[in-house]
C-alpha cells in the first residue's frame, strides 16, 4: 500500500489530463455557440441587404416602364439595362 507521503505520478498525470480534456471541450463548445451565432448575423445581415437591394432594384424596374418617349430618357434606359 502507498503511503500518504508518496506521490502517486500516473494518478496525478490522468488528473490533470482529466481536468485538461474538460476545459478544451468547454472551450471547444463555447466557440462554436460563438460561431452559430456569427453565422446567424451574418444570414441576417445579407438578408437585409439583399431585401434593400430589391426594393432599390422595384424603383428602377417602376422607372424603366415609364411609356414617356424622350431620347434622355430612352438613353438612360439603355444605361439601366446593362446594369
Amino acid at each position: 500500500m502507498a503511503k500518504k507521503d508518496e506521490f502517486d505520478l500516473d494518478a496525478e498525470v490522468e488528473r490533470l489530463a482529466r481536468k485538461s480534456n474538460i476545459q478544451m471541450k468547454k472551450t471547444e463548445y463555447s466557440y462554436a455557440n460563438q460561431l452559430k451565432k456569427l453565422d446567424k448575423e451574418i444570414d441576417k445581415a445579407v438578408n437585409d441587404k439583399i431585401k434593400l437591394f430589391d426594393e432599390n432594384k422595384k424603383s428602377t424596374q417602376d422607372y424603366k416602364e415609364i411609356e414617356f418617349k424622350h431620347d434622355t430618357i430612352n438613353r438612360y434606359r439603355e444605361k439601366l439595362k446593362k446594369m
